[in-house]
């Protein structure tokens, strides 16, 4: 996509989180079946139990294939398919590990601050190029 378009690609940004802790994180998930409020088994459930925070409603519903079992199934696929490009990029100089497990602003502080060096090293290939 990126070489129809003429564009380069800067970066390739890996995401390091352990493996029991993802599946649980999925696997835990859940929304109000009526409005669609998120929530999580250990992390963020209802205030009261089997009501939602949002609007009240006692049905909720969970992902068919966020279960332990398809989890790591879909973890083995992703190992297996993306090892290979992981030591390419690695090899090309483009591959750039975040901090997977970190809170959510400090993940995107890591995204942010890696788009911002591939952001400046196409500016200045642009004044020397362009």
């Amino acid at each position: 996509m990126l070489a129809r378009k003429g564009l380069p690609l800067d970066a390739v940004i890996e995401f390091k989180v352990d493996d029991d802790v993802l599946v649980d994180r999925i696997a835990g998930r859940y929304t109000c079946a009526r409005c669609g409020a998120g929530y999580h088994d250990s992390n963020h459930p209802p205030t009261v139990a089997g009501v939602c925070d949002k609007c009240g409603s006692t049905e909720f519903k969970r992902r068919p294939d966020d279960n332990p079992e398809t989890l790591r199934t879909r973890l083995q696929a992703y190992y297996k398919d993306t090892s290979p490009l992981i030591g390419y990029y690695y090899a090309k100089g483009k591959l750039k590990a975040v901090d997977g497990m970190a809170d959510v602003d400090s993940v995107t502080r890591q995204i942010e601050a890696i788009l911002s060096q591939v952001d400046v090293r196409s500016r200045k290939s642009e004044s020397v190029f362009g």
